[in-house]
């Protein structure tokens, strides 16, 4: 596997206005298509999308439909009863103008809880065919450990990681002894980690002199910040696949060359580890009190 296809191209932007350093919004649909021509031109062949991801699904199936080329595409469940999954699926390949999906993912945990009869609708589903791989997109560890506790056979799992927010980091290798594809988000922690100190909300006041010291790292080995966030998931033990939003083509050119400071960051990557932040509310996007623009 190339650095190039452990890359995948998260599509929350093509279909909605999503993260707190976005201030461009939706991103126009004939730029989508370039930004995919681009992505499979360089080994990227991986789309993560979802239901909830407003037109992303369908921008998606007019490029394959257009195009006749093709991506892996690992899509999440939306907040439905049971009896409305399959239909919800069916809906989802018609939009993508697929006949079967590479991985689904149950969206949210909290849906699972409180519907744990779906997980068998899964299981029902990849074994019509439908879907290769499933298993859950996952905020907390605790999830996870309920997970494992009740025996779920999962074969993919999404969950957030980056330089602040190392919370799975003790869980990867289990997974990997289980067979499991790993799946990482949120390396740059929604824009966040580009935020500079006299932009940055009061509410990030903790977590402050750890985003100036990433910026004083990256000034010193004169390495960009998006680099060092992405090259540090690259280079932690057991991960599969990076998932990246991108909000312009040059945004998707800036990430794969980010993929030459490897071996620098390499060099680091223990000082890059110590910037661990474990106070949810700085490294989980949902808890944070500000808004999204």
């Amino acid at each position: 596997m190339t650095l190039n296809n452990r890359l995948v191209l998260g599509t929350a932007q093509f279909g909605l206005d999503y993260g707190i350093n976005n201030k461009r919004g939706k991103i126009p649909k004939r730029e989508v298509f370039d930004i995919l021509n681009i992505a499979l031109d360089f080994g990227i062949n991986t789309l993560d999308t979802a239901y909830a991801y407003g037109e992303s699904e369908d921008v998606v199936g007019d490029f394959i439909k257009e195009t006749g080329k093709e991506f892996k595409i690992v899509s999440k469940s939306p907040n439905c009863e049971a009896c409305e999954l399959e239909r919800s699926l069916d809906f989802t390949l018609s939009k993508l103008g697929a006949t079967s999906l590479y991985g689904y993912m149950i969206h949210t945990f909290s849906h699972y809880m409180k519907k744990p009869e779906i997980w068998n609708i899964l299981e029902d589903l990849k074994s019509t065919g439908k879907i290769e791989k499933i298993g859950f997109s996952l905020y907390y560890p605790e999830e996870l450990d309920y997970i494992n506790r009740n025996k779920l056979k999962i074969d993919i799992i999404q969950v957030p990681y980056s330089i602040f927010d190392q919370r799975f980091s003790q869980l990867f290798r289990k997974l990997k002894k289980d067979g499991v594809e790993i799946y990482i988000r949120s390396v740059f922690l929604q824009g966040l980690v580009f935020k500079k100190s006299h932009d940055l909300d009061s509410f990030f006041l903790k977590i402050k002199d750890k985003l100036m010291a990433l910026d004083q790292v990256s000034e010193r080995s004169n390495i960009p910040v998006a680099a060092l966030c992405l090259n540090f998931a690259f280079l932690t033990e057991y991960i599969d696949k990076i998932v990246v939003g991108v909000d312009s083509v040059n945004n998707l050119n800036e990430i794969i060359m980010s993929l030459k400071y490897i071996p620098e960051v390499e060099k680091i990557f223990s000082e890059l580890a110590s910037l661990r932040e474990d106070d949810e509310n700085m490294i989980v996007p949902t808890n944070w009190k500000v808004s999204a623009k």
